[in-house]
Formats: C-alpha cells, sequence, structure tokens
C-alpha cells in the first residue's frame, strides 16, 4: 500500500530524474524530458540519465541517478524492460521517493515474474512504483508534465485516473477543447504497486481536487477499494467508467493490461455500497466530474426545466424520470409569477415554456424567479438558438440571474446550436456553470448529482445490525465435509448449517433402511417427501433423487425402492448415506436468497424470484457483504418478487421481516467461514404477514483443499 506521502512525491516532486533521456528526438525518454522542461518545471532540478550523452536539451547528463548531488523525489524510467531491475536498485542506493515506469514489456505480455521482481526491488528500497506500461504523470498544481502527452491538460479540480495510456494521451486534446480542468491526470498501467484505490485515497484528502473520475478495467483489492471508496465518497464525489462487461472484452482485458477482471453484477453492487457513481460513458465520466465539481448539494428533490423550445422541454422530462429527478408540481403563485416572461401561450406547466419568442430578460426573469422560491431546490436552462436571440446574452442572461438570486442551488444549462453555442457553452462553464450542447446530458449531469447525494447520506446511515449464530456447529460440518475430501454438503449437512446460523429449515429426519423411513413417515405424518442423500448428488431433481407428496405407507414403500433404483442407474457410483423423510412444507412465496463468492469483491449476497424460474426470468439483485440493514431493504425494494410479497392483486402481505433476517445471516455466514464457495437457498417459502418462513432446498458448494 502506497502512503499518501509517496504518492506526494509522485505527483508533487519538487526534483525530478528521467532515466533514459534520449537525444533522439523521436524516443519516449527525450519526450518526457522535453515536456518536464516546456511545462516550466525549474531546469535546475531535472536530471536527465543516459550514460553514453554529456547532455540532453541543454541540460548535464549523468551516467546514474547514484550521481546526482541532491535528493530525488521522482524519477521517471523509460528504458528497456531488462535494464529496469538494475534501474530501480540504483534508485534505492540514492534514496528515491518514487518511480514512474513507462517502460512496457512485464506482466502485459507475460512477463508475470519480471514484474513482481520490480516491486521486491522497491519494497526492499523503501520508495513505491507507478506502472510499468504507463504513459505518465500530468499534474496541473505544480506544472509537471512528466509523460509523453502531448501537453498538460488545462489547470481545474478534477482528478482523473485512467488504466488506458493511449486514452489519456488523446483525452488531454479533448479536455483542452470541453475547457475541461485537471487537477492530475495520472496513468496507472499495469498497477504492479500503486493502484486506483492508493490514488483515490490520495485525492481525497488533496485541497487542489474537488472530484475524483478515473476510467479502470479491473480493481486490484475490491475489498480495500470499498473501504477507502466509502470513506472518500463522503468527502468528495468519485465516477468511475468501468470497461469489460462482455465475456469478450474481459478476455481483452487479461491480454491488454493483465488486468483480473471481477463479475460486473460484482462491480455495480460495490459501486452503488460506496457511493460511487457509474458512467456509462466517456462522456458522463467529463460531464458529471464538471457538474460535480461546480455545482452544491440540492437541499430538496424539486426540479424546475425553463426552456424556449417545447421538444427540448419533452425531451428533458423523459430523461429526467430515467435519471430519477422529480420535477415539480408548480405552486399557482409561482406559475403566476413565470407567466410574467412568457407569452399568453406559454406554459407554466413543468417544464416552463417561455416558447421561441423568449428574449434574455424573459430568461432571467424566470430564472430568477425559480432560484428565489425556497421551493425550487434546482433549475435546469435549455436554450435552442433562434434568430431572434444570440446565445451570448442568454448565458449572460443565466449568470446574472444566478449572481441576483444570490442563493447556493444546482443550475445546469443546454444551448442546443452550432459555434456560438458552443462558445458561450464553454464561458459558463468557466464561470462555474455547467453546460451542455443536448438536454439529454443536462439531465443526466443533474441525475448523477442527486445519485451523489443519496449515496452519501446512505452510506452515513448505514446500520450493522447482530445476528446470533452457532459458529462452532457450523465449522464441525464444513470442516467434515472437507477432511473426507468433498466439495459439497449434503442436504442434510446443508439444513443443519443454516439451521446454525438461524435460518429457519425443515427438519431433516435420515433413514438409513425402508423400515426406518416408515417409522419417521407414520411420526411426523402424511403426507411426506423423500429425498436421497448423497455427497455425490448436488441437484437431486436431475436423477429422480426426491419424491414430493408421498400419501400412504403403501406409495412410500414403491416410492423410496423406486426413487433409489433411478439414483443408482444414473449414478452408480454415488454413495448413498440414506433417504430423508419429512414433513410436505405449506407452500409460501418462493424466493431465492444464495450467494457467489467473487474474485475480486468476495461474497457476492444474491435475492430475488424463486422457484423452477430463477433461470428464465433472472429477477435477481445483488450486494457485496458485509450488508448492512439499508442493503437488505434496498436488494428486496429492487426486485419484483417484492411486488409479490407485498400482496399482489389482493392477496394478504407476506413476512417480509423474515426474508430480511435470512438474507442478513446468510451474509454474516459467508463473512464467516470463507470455505463457502457458494449457496443456494432455493425455494425459500414466505408466509403470511407474521407467520415466518422456511428454507425448502438448500445447496452449499466449498472451495476444497489446495
Amino acid at each position: 500500500m502506497a502512503s499518501v506521502n509517496h504518492i506526494a512525491k509522485l505527483l508533487r516532486p519538487s526534483t525530478i530524474a528521467v532515466i533514459g533521456a534520449a537525444r533522439e528526438p523521436n524516443k519516449i525518454g527525450h519526450q518526457v524530458l522535453r515536456n518536464i522542461l516546456e511545462a516550466g518545471f525549474p531546469e535546475d532540478k531535472v536530471y536527465p540519465i543516459n550514460p553514453k550523452a554529456n547532455e540532453v536539451l541543454g541540460l548535464k547528463c549523468y551516467s546514474s541517478v547514484k550521481e546526482i548531488p541532491g535528493d530525488v523525489d521522482l524519477a521517471v524510467v523509460a528504458v528497456p524492460a531488462k535494464v529496469v531491475p538494475q534501474v530501480l536498485r540504483d534508485c534505492a542506493e540514492k534514496g528515491v521517493k518514487a518511480v514512474a515506469i513507462i517502460t512496457s514489456g512485464f506482466k502485459e505480455v507475460g512477463n508475470v515474474e519480471a514484474e513482481l521482481e520490480l516491486v521486491r526491488i522497491a519494497n526492499k528500497g523503501g520508495f513505491r512504483i507507478l506502472g510499468p506500461n504507463i504513459v505518465g504523470i500530468c499534474d496541473t498544481v505544480k506544472g509537471i508534465n512528466a509523460s509523453f502527452c502531448q501537453g498538460l491538460p488545462l489547470p481545474g479540480d478534477v482528478a482523473f485516473i485512467t488504466q488506458s495510456g493511449a486514452l489519456a494521451i488523446a483525452l488531454v486534446g479533448w479536455t483542452r477543447l470541453k475547457n475541461i480542468g485537471l487537477s492530475d491526470l495520472v496513468s496507472i498501467g499495469n498497477k504492479a504497486d500503486i493502484d486506483e484505490t492508493d490514488l483515490i485515497e490520495f485525492f481525497g484528502s488533496d485541497p487542489h481536487t474537488k472530484v475524483i473520475i478515473a476510467y479502470l478495467e479491473g480493481i486490484s483489492n475490491g475489498r480495500r477499494f470499498m473501504e477507502v471508496a466509502k470513506k472518500v465518497s463522503v468527502k468528495k464525489p468519485i465516477i468511475i467508467l468501468k470497461a469489460g462487461k462482455a465475456e469478450r472484452t474481459i478476455s481483452a482485458i487479461k491480454s491488454h493490461t493483465g488486468s483480473l477482471a471481477g463479475s460486473d453484477i460484482a462491480y455495480d453492487a460495490a459501486f452503488k455500497q460506496s457511493g460511487v457513481l457509474r458512467a456509462k460513458t466517456f462522456l458522463d465520466l467529463f460531464d458529471w466530474g464538471i457538474a460535480l465539481s461546480k455545482l452544491p448539494l440540492p437541499s430538496g428533490d424539486n426540479v424546475v426545466i425553463i426552456t424556449n423550445g417545447g421538444g427540448a422541454g419533452v425531451v428533458a422530462t423523459d430523461f429526467s424520470e430515467e435519471y430519477n429527478l422529480k420535477l415539480m408540481d408548480v405552486p399557482p403563485d409561482l406559475a403566476e409569477k413565470f407567466r410574467k416572461y412568457m407569452p399568453p401561450f406559454g406554459s407554466v406547466f413543468n417544464p416552463i415554456d417561455l416558447t421561441g419568442m423568449a428574449t434574455e430578460d424573459w430568461y432571467k426573469g424566470a430564472i430568477l424567479e425559480a432560484l428565489k422560491d425556497d421551493r425550487v431546490h434546482s433549475v435546469i436552462v435549455l436554450y435552442c438558438h433562434t434568430a431572434v436571440t444570440d446565445p451570448r446574452k442568454i448565458g449572460e442572461a443565466v449568470l446574472q440571474a444566478k449572481k441576483e438570486a444570490n442563493v447556493n442551488k444546482p443550475i445546469v444549462v443546454s444551448l442546443i446550436g452550432g459555434t456560438e453555442c458552443a462558445e458561450e457553452c464553454s464561458r459558463l462553464i468557466e464561470n462555474g456553470v455547467p453546460c451542455y450542447e443536448s438536454p439529454e446530458k443536462a439531465v443526466s449531469a443533474l441525475g448523477a448529482l442527486y445519485s451523489y447525494k443519496r449515496g452519501i447520506e446512505r452510506i452515513k446511515s448505514v446500520r450493522i445490525p447482530k445476528v446470533s449464530i452457532r459458529e462452532d456447529v457450523a465449522r464441525r460440518i464444513i470442516s467434515k465435509a472437507l477432511e473426507e475430501g468433498r466439495t459439497a454438503l449434503t442436504p442434510r449437512e446443508s439444513a443443519e448449517l443454516a439451521k446454525a446460523y438461524g435460518i429457519p429449515v425443515l427438519e431433516k429426519p435420515l433413514a438409513r433402511s425402508l423400515e426406518e423411513a416408515i417409522d419417521i413417515a407414520e411420526k411426523i405424518g402424511y403426507p411426506i417427501a423423500l429425498e436421497v442423500e448423497s455427497p455425490q448428488i448436488i441437484h437431486k431433481t436431475e436423477v429422480g433423487g426426491i419424491v414430493l407428496n408421498v400419501n400412504s405407507k403403501e406409495e412410500l414403500k414403491a416410492e423410496y425402492v423406486r426413487m433409489l433404483e433411478n439414483v443408482k442407474s444414473k449414478l452408480p457410483e454415488a454413495k448413498i448415506e440414506g433417504v430423508i423423510v419429512r414433513k410436505m412444507a405449506e407452500r409460501g412465496k418462493e424466493v431465492l436468497i444464495g450467494m457467489s463468492r467473487d474474485p475480486i469483491f468476495g461474497p457476492l449476497i444474491a435475492f430475488g424470484s424463486g422457484g423452477i424460474m430463477v433461470e428464465l426470468i433472472k429477477d435477481v439483485t445483488f450486494r457485496v457483504a458485509p450488508l448492512s440493514l439499508e442493503d437488505v431493504e434496498e436488494m428486496v425494494r429492487e426486485t419484483k418478487a417484492y411486488n409479490l410479497l407485498k400482496g399482489f392483486r389482493g392477496e394478504p402481505e407476506s413476512d417480509i421481516d423474515v426474508v430480511k433476517d435470512v438474507i442478513l445471516r446468510v451474509s454474516k455466514m459467508a463473512e464467516d467461514i470463507e470455505e463457502i464457495k457458494e449457496l443456494d437457498i432455493n425455494p425459500f417459502f414466505v408466509y403470511e404477514k407474521g407467520k415466518g418462513g422456511l428454507a425448502i432446498d438448500i445447496k452449499v458448494i466449498l472451495k476444497g483443499q489446495n
């Protein structure tokens, strides 16, 4: 883990050594040195390293970093891969604080051990490394371009972390074109040592950064990421574009940067729980970054749209619903105030349509009324360029209304038109008002602001419940199975495990003979169900290993024999330990509660509609354990199953509380017992409110022993 101090030396160094400072202009080491000098970094604090040259770009060259007379905060390495280990040993001997390795040819091409050796050298030498396989670092705070990007971005307060070097280079020019200012642009490459979480932690306490945005193809340590992101996101927004949803894309990522890509479902859940906003596109990433760096958090939900075009207003209304924005029902007194700034055929139904006749004075007046009214919490201004208006004057009307209102409310603008609108949008951004070329983008940006607010409010109010369990009993069950070399529990063991964690289950007495089965059946009463008990049989229905609704002794005898014959014919090698004879449970609403262990984030808890339709309708939602009460509440409400449990079409409400309790207990079990790889309770019968529920079928898959 990189300390904040190490990253400060990496991004905001006082002295820089360029190792591999070539004389040839087409070589990266030369370009990096030239960029550092052209960005204005003091020449006497830059040290080119090239044993074959006396000087490069007018600066004295050193044959080794060890020869530099003063301290070195940052060494930028641009030498062939085979030379890098020795360069790092020299850095360790010199006492360099941080190293950025531009050189490629390591993990991304399969040279994993060579990359691990770099980390070992750095750890032993007491410094940290960024990369390898990076473009470099652009910091506008101190004016450092230690990269082969074509120049520094504009100064600003948005930090951009990217796992793609090519995108870093391209986006420098794009951000300048769009007038987007960055505090830092950091290419992280292979993330051998310093990773996205280290940088998020640093920028979280950096006074020069208001918003953190990132393009990532994978996260190194999911658990630590969530821990850090939760702390940082309550102070400043984190927006991430996470690539790699499709299986083919995931394969490409492994070959591109050597990333280990976790399941996309887990990323969605982890981001939501950590207060991180997930952007769908690069445009979202920067559009949202602009809005969240310039706007205050809204004090309430009421949004008013002011427009001169009905079509633009309709589009914005549609997108407001998509982004969970609440368009205010305009009260009569406020509607009368708006009418002063429109012709008789204008509309005071939100969106407020000033019509195509709207002048800059009408815009200013309407915006001022909205901003001054305490019932209005946010404003969206839309403008379609007409022959009777000048975009510059409309922009000025927005700024003047904002100044005169003197209130701290979010306001976003969309100027729809050509070059004049684009130029005015840029000016508005400079003056602290997020501006976009389309209504959708303006609505999306304000939607991101509201999403961020809801996310941090949720994190601040999280409650982690305590549940009573018998972990000792659970561990004995797991240990026995592992000692026997099994990677699955039997149905009876699974039920006992669930019972140890307080999950209501059917009692599953085991009969080792037909006579025992008859005795058990007559004690518990008909109808009964029969289930084969075998460590080798996970899916009983596939081998005829379960029979339901057995109603008499004679039927039991016939079904007992027939079931065992079916199983033996289909799985002759299966060890049959007996037959479970259980009471037929009263049917309830069927839900699924489960867990799978994600390689990046750990236990991923699932809830949704259960029964035989689960694979078909896929009404399932996920969160990363441990779960809070808020997580569980959200999970249940996100599914169609919730509508069924609440009482669909006049049916009585089901016991939703027992569902929430079981989800929490599954989460606790997943946290406690790492040997559990997968757990599936399907179906879990939910009875009427106050009458509880029952786990009917439980499957538990174990990791096994290495």
